[in-house]
């Protein structure tokens, strides 16, 4: 799904709009782990969109901590992960408390 990722990224993000993909967390089984999000953040940035791949999800909510500026959107979003709840109310109190 590498190419239909980088599609659907680089034709909706909007000019200002950053990309923070960091590994996805692993549970087993048999996925294939070929594709990396260095390599969907490289196809965005290819396109013409802000987009960084930062492996541990800490660095990430640094870096959003970083970026992030009153009026942002802040989107979190993955897949069979029920810690994103967390992380996400995590960020949302560290924004607030930046503001």
């Amino acid at each position: 799904m590498k190419d239909a990722f980088i599609a659907c990224f680089a034709e909706n993000m909007g000019p200002k709009d950053v990309l923070l993909i960091p590994d996805p967390v692993y549970f087993g089984g048999t996925v294939d782990r070929a594709v990396t999000s260095a390599d969907i953040a490289a196809g965005i940035r290819g396109n013409g969109r802000e987009a960084y791949a930062i492996a541990e999800r800490p660095a990430c909510g640094e870096k959003l901590l970083e970026l992030a500026k009153p009026g942002d959107r802040i989107v979190v979003m993955g897949a069979r992960d029920d810690t994103l709840s967390q992380f996400a109310a995590e960020v949302l109190a560290r924004v607030g408390a930046k503001g």
